[in-house]
């Protein structure tokens, strides 16, 4: 008896492993390109968690030393990885880099459209508000930089039939917070998943928004380590802890992966419960 309930288990164990043969967070042989990876932030890290789960990544930011680091810092964990210098607010660099990661890697499946400046610091009342430059620099990065992504990015991500598309928003694509430009361009990617979310449907495209709550950052370092300022921040927090990019990135690898695969333009929320107060 107990050798035949010993082979019946085994048996049974090995139907169940065999149901789920395919890890659905297996990205081998697919290929990513992420915008604002070079810094410690959550492109950096999604490239990262890509690149561990067998996807080949493809950088792009401004910053070129510190995009040679990060792929650097890849290739010697074992991943495949190239990059691009690129500033998302120029169509043309957009165009270019997403022509060079097609080029380096053969083809692109995800997009994770993390480039970003923050709103977190705008003071000085109404003139600062409409100051025109500080407006187009906000909105090119935040939102045009998506924008041209899309643009040139959507069909070479459709031709494989397994393609994800996960901008990165924040809170502010819920409620104000920050500029009014930081809100505008954070509101117009809530948008855009929704719209595109449909749009691209038909062709087996999928699109998924990221919206982190208050992440530690290069970005946002200051006011994490203001202890008045991040007293403050955390008490609007219920799980009672600042987000880290590690969060945001798993938060990355679920939209990528065929994890999410009946899933498309939908709002990923991961904030610690802030948004959940209202």
């Amino acid at each position: 008896m107990h050798g035949r309930d010993g082979v019946g288990r085994e048996s049974r164990e090995r139907r169940l492993i065999m149901s789920y043969e395919k890890d659905p967070f297996d990205m081998t042989g697919r290929v990513a390109i992420i915008t604002g990876a070079s810094s410690h932030g959550i492109g950096n890290e999604s490239a990262r968690i890509l690149a561990a789960h067998g996807c080949k990544v493809f950088l792009t930011a401004r910053r070129e030393e510190q995009l040679k680091s990060a792929v650097a810092e890849i290739e010697a964990d074992g991943g495949e990885a190239g990059y691009a210098v690129c500033d998302v607010s120029s169509e043309e660099q957009c165009k270019a880099a997403i022509e060079a990661c097609v080029a380096k890697f053969g083809r692109l499946d995800v997009m994770v459209l993390a480039a970003g400046i923050s709103g977190l610091s705008a003071s000085g009342g109404m003139d600062a508000i409409f100051d025109t430059d500080n407006y187009k620099k906000m909105v090119g990065i935040n939102m045009d930089g998506v924008f041209w992504m899309l643009k040139h990015g959507y069909a070479e991500c459709a031709k494989h039939g397994v393609g994800s598309i996960i901008p990165v928003g924040s809170l502010a694509s819920w409620h104000a917070s920050g500029s009014a430009a930081y809100t505008a361009g954070k509101c117009a990617i809530r948008g855009w998943v929704t719209y595109f979310g449909k749009a691209f449907a038909p062709m087996k495209l999928r699109i998924n928004g990221l919206y982190p709550g208050l992440v530690a950052t290069d970005m946002t370092q200051a006011a994490v380590d203001n202890e008045q300022a991040s007293k403050m921040m955390l008490a609007n927090i219920p799980l009672g802890r600042f987000g880290e990019v590690k969060d945001m990135a798993h938060g990355v690898l679920f939209l990528a992966s065929d994890a999410s695969s009946w899933m498309t333009g939908q709002h990923l929320v991961i904030d610690g419960g802030e948004l959940a107060q209202g």
